[in-house]
């Protein structure tokens, strides 16, 4: 569906405007996604364990000005199982106030109903020291569904006391739990316990304590040692003091996210108060991350930069933020903003994975192909031939500079936009172009990147073949496909380009067929052969004979040869057409040699097909059933690839150490150039007929079959000229020194019988 939807969008548009659109859509969602997030508060357990990791990472000593007088189990035995009294509690205040304690409060509401008695001497107690003294009290308030109804002090310890606020929010799975510095009972403001500790005055705020500070570095002592005078008075002299409860069984103790064990809640207001102390907590929510977040992700989907780094250092940034702000009592949350983070880097990686290469700076074709055709542009595709080899011997990255340097050939000055990268296949479009023109801009393009690669990046093998396909009332897709695989078979034949326009198509069709009929011959082993002598010009005498393809399959009309070559070469069937030649040739050139010991055999043969030890294997093994010598047999280089001797040189010494002669084939056209005489030690050289047949009208073919002759002589081989027709050429040849010639001033390709007729006869080889 997203594939059917790319299509759909990129008729008209680049593709590049497509996938902007893509990364555009993934940006808004990504900071929807992360705004709903917030809205119902999806990631708040995350960011409270967050909070508490950070915090436990922080942990420090609780300052020592604040204490805590806790109502332990030791008190309670003390006191037969029961809570202090109000009497108790008097003196207690008492107690404290005579230590020089500064601040006193109860984490306790004193609502219940005591004596009549007990509670004039608690309420006097607290007349006697006002502004020292706050007792607990829970205000009307609602927790979700739950409505809390109010706790207060009993009214006449109200007149006489300061109340101070007990309750807290805590937040699901109890990860953390949130203080207001400030509550409104009765209209009146009153602090909370831990504001009351802290002596803040400042604006009101719902915070969160600090869990850095250690509970257990709080200095503690049990109610009971107090009262009975067994704590000194330097421990408490100048402190404030919370009372509350701490016995093991009391409901007001709780799990402290990473620490062991239950904590009183009394311990939860003194770190409060120690965070209050710190400063005005300010509270900055979800807004700083996700503005941080919403920029990182508009960057990403406005630029072109398939890297998701940035995410990834806001993400960082996010992370490592609070650990600073939270000593300066600043809170932010980020899950929302990582979640957003997540969703977007989730969906660029789609996109990068499906659309752009990831070891160039490329789309892939899936980006540029669309259902829908387009007309007013041609579809080329560049076969870089050997990419795998060359990336054995190369890094990735400097194979990713290399195909980056094609890109920016292929696209140059002109008006290329999207390049695509598949394997070892670069794609694009580009504006049409009529038949002459496009062949003149293929060639041109072929041999600019050519240059570049075997210039700029030392190589002599990554050659480059381009399929070009102009099929323009044909869906975009399916003309990469047919670009992409005409660039293979450009690369398969040795070619700098193909195009892939009707005749092509036909000539394509036609040879599928001669495929059929090749394998139909290859299976029953009956490929025809004829031979055409070579004719030594200094006596006329036949010296040899090229086999040569001469076959009617069931009897019906003459197969092309080159045809017949071209469609093995793509077939890959190449090999077994050679074998079955070669097999044929031997069993019926023996009698050549009976004729003539020194008769010489020649079989053309593809110069990749000696990079295949079977094949060289398979042509020992005939040479010996056929009783053949191996110094009669010559075989024909025909390639019109590059040779790459670093793969054949085995195979060729092994040929050189049997006596099998090689011979360069139709020199001076395709790559059988001076490389080849340089690179390949052969003993024959044959000139290619278009020089020898222009020899009578051109000066420069004159001068380029004479030069030739004379390298070939200076370096020991044997010359023969190809296409003879007239006297005048074969006198000029021999004049010229040349060695021997074959054509049809001679004679045409022949069967055996009449090859030995002739040489049997004893007389000048002519064509009757």
């Amino acid at each position: 569906m997203e594939a059917t939807e790319l299509q759909g969008e990129s008729a008209g548009r680049s593709a590049r405007d497509v996938l902007s659109s893509k990364r555009a859509r993934v940006a808004v969602g990504a900071i929807l996604f992360g705004l709903v997030a917030v809205a119902i508060e999806l990631p708040l357990p995350a960011e409270d364990f967050y909070r508490a990791v950070r915090a436990e990472i922080r942990t420090r000593p609780a300052p020592q000005d604040i204490a805590m007088i806790a109502v332990d189990d030791k008190t309670l035995n003390a006191f037969n199982g029961d809570l202090p009294t109000r009497v108790q509690e008097s003196r207690m205040i008492d107690t404290l106030v005579a230590l020089d304690v500064r601040r006193i409060a109860f984490d306790r509401a004193h609502a219940s109903i005591e004596t009549p008695e007990a509670n004039a001497v608690f309420a006097a107690t607290l007349a006697r020291h006002p502004g020292r003294v706050w007792l607990g009290a829970v205000p009307h308030h609602e927790e979700g569904f739950q409505v809390v109804d109010e706790t207060l002090p009993l009214p006449q310890f109200r007149r006489v006391a300061d109340m101070a606020a007990m309750n807290g929010r805590g937040s699901p799975f109890a990860l953390s739990v949130s203080f207001p510095t400030s509550v409104t009972i009765e209209g009146r403001r009153h602090p909370s316990l831990s504001a009351a500790l802290a002596g803040y005055e400042g604006p009101d705020r719902l915070y969160r304590p600090d869990y850095a500070f250690d509970p257990r570095t709080v200095p503690t002592y049990s109610y009971v040692d107090v009262l009975e005078g067994r704590v000194p008075a330097r421990a408490l002299a100048g402190r404030n003091v919370i009372i509350g409860e701490a016995f093991f069984k009391s409901s007001d103790a709780y799990i402290m996210p990473l620490r062991s064990g239950r904590v009183p809640g009394a311990y939860f207001h003194i770190m409060g108060a120690h965070t209050l102390k710190r400063g005005v907590p300010l509270d900055l929510a979800w807004i700083p991350a996700m503005a941080l977040a919403i920029a990182a992700i508009l960057w990403l989907a406005r630029g072109r930069s398939k890297s998701i780094g940035v995410l990834g250092a806001a993400a960082i940034v996010m992370l490592i933020a609070p650990f600073v702000l939270d000593d300066f009592g600043i809170n932010i949350d980020i899950m929302c903003a990582l979640l957003a983070l997540a969703f977007a880097g989730i969906g660029f990686q789609r996109i990068n994975r499906k659309y752009y290469s990831r070891t160039v700076d490329a789309m892939t074709t899936t980006a540029i192909a669309t259902e829908a055709p387009r007309e007013e542009c041609d579809v080329y595709s560049l076969k870089i031939a050997n990419l795998a080899e060359l990336s054995e011997d190369w890094t990735a990255r400097e194979i990713g500079d290399f195909v980056n340097t094609l890109i920016g050939y292929v696209k140059g000055p002109g008006e290329v936009g999207d390049v695509a990268f598949e394997r070892d296949l670069l794609v694009w479009l580009a504006p049409r172009m009529d038949s002459a023109e496009l062949e003149r801009h293929a060639d041109g393009l072929a041999l600019m990147l050519k240059t570049a690669i075997n210039h700029d990046w030392q190589s002599s093998n990554g050659a480059p073949a381009l399929g070009i396909d102009t099929n323009h009332e044909l869906p975009v897709a399916l003309r990469i496909k047919r670009a992409m695989q005409v660039a293979e078979e450009a690369a398969t034949r040795g070619v700098r380009f193909i195009i892939n326009d009707a005749a092509h198509l036909e000539a394509r069709n036609h040879r599928l067929g001669l495929i059929r009929v090749l394998e139909k011959g290859l299976r029953e082993r009956n490929i025809g052969v004829a031979y055409q002598p070579k004719i030594d010009l200094a006596s006329g005498r036949i010296v040899g004979a090229e086999t040569l393809i001469r076959w009617r399959p069931d009897g019906g009309e003459l197969v092309n040869p080159q045809e017949l070559v071209l469609a093995a070469e793509a077939g890959d069937r190449i090999n077994e057409l050679t074998t079955v030649v070669l097999e044929t040739a031997l069993a019926e050139a023996k009698q050549a040699i009976a004729l003539d010991p020194r008769f010489k055999l020649a079989v053309n043969m593809s110069a990749k097909s000696l990079s295949d030890t079977h094949l060289l294997f398979d042509i020992m093994t005939m040479l010996g059933r056929h009783g053949f010598p191996a110094e009669n047999l010559t075989l024909e280089l025909t390639e019109t690839a590059k040779l790459e001797d670093q793969r054949i040189a085995p195979q060729i010494a092994a040929l050189k150490a049997r006596g099998i002669g090689l011979s360069i084939d139709d020199f001076g056209t395709g790559q059988s150039n001076l490389e080849y005489i340089e690179k390949l030690p052969s003993s024959e050289l044959k000139i290619d007929k278009r020089f020898v047949q222009h020899m009578a009208t051109s000066e420069e073919s004159r001068a380029v079959v004479r030069a030739t002759i004379e390298i070939a002589h200076s370096l020991g081989k044997t010359v023969v000229a190809e296409g003879v027709e007239d006297f005048a050429v074969a006198a000029a040849l021999k004049a010229m020194g040349c060695d021997q010639a074959q054509g049809y001033l001679f004679s045409q390709a022949i069967g055996m019988p009449e090859l030995l007729a002739m040489m049997g006869g004893s007389r000048a080889a002519l064509n009757a």
